[in-house]
């Protein structure tokens, strides 16, 4: 089983939606990240149907699906609104879409299949409730059970956890993990968070632009992502950028210049690039000689509860953002100096967003 993405663009009033998207997912979760207007609702639009792309073609199981009607093709959606039937209980919205399948199912056997799913989400105490009774967690429980019930070649599930809280998210993407982690279907999960994509460890495809920015392992592309676009869709908090230039041997961070030896693997096509490090990177003391001490003034602290994000400013309109564990108030305008971890940078051509080196590649 596989459903094939071949080069799909995808065009409106001049504008550029699609670009020569291609990608294969086979049984399981295939996660596509990116942050708004990437380009995920997009695609998963085309790949159910409901907007014809400009070129390009989608199979399912070998099968060029680009002519068949919505109704006819083997796949269910599931949006990140609770979309549900509100004056049908729980049971007939999971059962609506088995009533229209041919061959025409019995009773007992739509029965049967609505508890199946209803357990599988853990709702079946709910199935006589109308959706107005549930909470959102609930509402979405039976919108994903609906999209279950009638067993499609494929699943897409466009950000399905977005308008939920913190604790209902954790506890669903580790249900759906569960659900689908021996599914006989083609499972498209999307989502702007990368923390939902580095928790599945999955097959993951990065978005950005309309455009497939780099597919993989989502690990292995957190660890090496191949541009800063893909950098940043992997990277929750922010990764911080900093202005850099290089010269004579040199990198110029923050108005302090430091030896390049080691830090450049590939020369910036300007000369000009950008440092990346992630906040949990950031220090408040040296770990080791090669270290590189920013100071500046404290900008606001957030205080989590389990982690503190502290905003430094080191001037010409830049910050660095630290991660530290527990509760850290720094009032503004007290005078800090952090350290970034050599070990922990990242390189960005200014120009083109090419990577140039990665913390594996940093000596």
């Amino acid at each position: 089983m596989s459903l094939e993405v071949q080069n799909i663009s995808l065009m409106h009033n001049g504008e550029v939606f699609l670009e020569d998207i291609s990608f294969t997912a086979t049984p399981g979760i295939t996660v596509l990240v990116g942050p708004t207007l990437a380009g995920k609702t997009s695609l998963m639009r085309v790949i159910a149907g409901l907007v014809k792309p400009d070129s390009g073609i989608i199979k399912v199981n070998g099968v060029d699906v680009g002519d068949l009607a919505v109704k006819d093709r083997s796949v269910s959606f599931v949006y990140q609104q609770f979309i549900n039937y509100p004056s049908l209980t729980v049971f007939d919205n999971i059962a609506s879409p088995l009533t229209v399948l041919k061959p025409k199912m019995t009773k007992d056997e739509i029965k049967s299949r609505v508890h199946e799913v209803a357990e599988m989400l853990r709702i079946t105490a709910l199935l006589d409730r109308k959706p107005s009774a549930l909470s959102g967690g609930q509402q979405q429980r039976v919108a994903i059970a609906r999209s279950l019930s009638r067993k499609s070649d494929v699943v897409l599930l466009d950000e399905p956890l977005a308008n939920l809280d913190f604790k209902l998210r954790e506890q669903l993407r580790d249900e759906l993990q569960r659900i689908f982690a021996d599914a006989d279907m083609m499972v498209i999960y999307s989502t702007a968070e990368p923390i939902e994509a580095l928790d599945m460890a999955t097959h993951t495809v990065v978005l950005g632009e309309g455009r497939v920015q780099q597919h993989g392992d989502a690990l292995q592309m957190y660890a090496n992502p191949i541009n800063l676009s893909v950098a940043q869709a992997m990277s929750d908090p922010p990764i911080n950028l900093l202005n850099s230039t290089s010269a004579n041997g040199k990198v110029e961070i923050a108005g302090s210049s430091h030896q390049a030896v080691g830090l450049l693997v590939k020369a910036p096509s300007s000369g000009v690039f950008n440092i990346g490090i992630r906040p949990h990177c950031v220090k408040l003391s040296s770990n080791a000689p090669d270290d590189i001490p920013i100071s500046g003034k404290v900008k606001v602290s957030e205080i989590t509860g389990s982690v503190t994000y502290v905003h430094v400013d080191i001037g010409d309109q830049e910050d660095v953002v630290l991660e530290l564990e527990g509760t850290n108030s720094y009032q503004p305008g007290h005078n800090l100096t952090v350290f970034l971890d050599h070990s922990a940078l990242f390189g960005f051509d200014h120009a083109t967003g090419e990577t140039l080196f990665t913390p594996g590649v940093v000596k």
